[in-house]
């Protein structure tokens, strides 16, 4: 194999890719990346038998073949070489030269048969969505799947579609996040759901762009494609029955605090900076009259902060994990939000203070227990 591309374009192909090679192996084929160069398009492809990348772009071509390259290697030598062109062969005994302005690696590559057979990148079910919408709504839910494997499905997000509304849900034994937005699903108007990992997504969101561009998302029954333009990222699904989400949202609620979101976080990050992580102290928060005290008191001392509120109901006093509480609160969109509760021992709800026909979200903190 042997082509030349400039340094720009071998980035835009290499750095997708790259993050889906494996680095937990020992497996010299999974930690790299499969160059395939056939007339004047290059394929790279990474994979790590849970998720992978392929892009393509064309090269000027001198040699078709295909190498397996260490992507750690292949990545941190492109980037180090000036704005020039760059030449990359392989030999029959696997050595890859790479040349560049003054610069000249001779690494060793692996040969491209012991490279994973990648799936069929293709489903029969397809719908399209927005790019920065997608972005949107990962980094919105994806806080909340469950980062222990005691139950691997709740390491992922269920997905479901129906008459072009989209649900998004994400929880874990503390908290639960849902994003549901209308009228965002293009091209089917069937009904389906699936499961994605968490990580897939994290990694999908790097590759999305802010550009209202469609995305196409393809799946069969045990694998999720997405498509941007020369690039195709897909993931394994999870397995397993998700667990019923609704059951967990409070319908009993009787207490109902109109909040400043940018006030919450800014009183619960301050409070926050006297929480002792090794005991997990929880924030102390006492809705009382048409005020939100947050307090804690650890080894490092104590603190007090007040916000004004607007309540309806009881007072309540109720304890949380100041991060789980802090991921929740700056995931959430409008400038007012309403927090709902029932009981110190029940979850607080958290909404927008105005509903949006088309867009909306739900965020549920379980409460810690607080000592007198």
């Amino acid at each position: 194999m042997k082509f030349i591309a400039d340094k720009k374009t071998l980035l835009s192909l290499i750095l997708p890719a790259a993050t889906a090679a494996s680095n937990k192996t020992t497996l010299p084929a999974l930690e790299g990346l499969l160059f395939t160069l056939k007339d004047d398009v290059l394929t790279v492809c990474g994979y790590d038998l849970e998720k992978g990348v392929r892009t393509m772009g064309n090269v000027t071509p001198m040699q078709e073949g295909s190498v397996i390259i260490n992507a750690q290697k292949i990545t941190s030598i492109v980037r180090n070489f000036p704005d020039c062109d760059i030449c990359i062969e392989s030999d029959d005994r696997n050595m890859v030269r790479i040349t560049g302005g003054t610069s000249d690696f001779s690494i060793h590559g692996v040969t491209a048969e012991v490279f994973p057979g990648l799936p069929e990148l293709g489903g029969d079910n397809a719908f399209e969505i927005s790019r920065s919408l997608m972005k949107d709504i990962i980094s919105s839910t994806v806080f909340a799947v469950a980062q222990s494997e005691a139950r691997p499905i709740l390491t992922g997000e269920l997905f479901m579609i129906e008459n072009r509304t989209l649900t998004v849900v994400a929880l874990d034994n503390f908290r639960l996040a849902m994003r549901e937005e209308k009228n965002c699903v293009f091209k089917n108007d069937n009904r389906f759901s699936f499961v994605v990992p968490g990580k897939a997504l994290n990694d999908l969101s790097k590759l999305l762009d802010d550009s209202d561009e469609p995305l196409r998302v393809e799946f069969t029954a045990k694998y999720i494609i997405f498509k941007i333009d020369n690039t195709v990222f897909f993931s394994r699904l999870l397995e397993g029955e998700y667990l019923d989400y609704r059951r967990a949202l409070p319908s009993s609620n009787r207490i109902f605090a109109t909040i400043s979101r940018a006030e919450f976080i800014e009183s619960a990050e301050r409070a926050s900076l006297l929480v002792d992580e090794k005991l997990r102290t929880p924030l102390r928060c006492k809705f009382e009259d048409n005020s939100l005290n947050i307090s804690c008191n650890t080894q490092y001392g104590s603190v007090n902060d007040n916000i004004r509120i607007k309540k309806d109901g009881d007072d309540i006093e109720i304890g949380f994990n100041n991060r789980y509480l802090l991921d929740a609160l700056r995931a959430c969109k409008d400038e007012k939000i309403v927090a709902s509760l029932s009981t110190p021992l029940m979850s607080m709800m958290i909404e927008p203070a105005e509903k949006d026909e088309n867009s909306n979200y739900i965020y549920l903190v379980l409460p810690c227990k607080l000592k007198d």
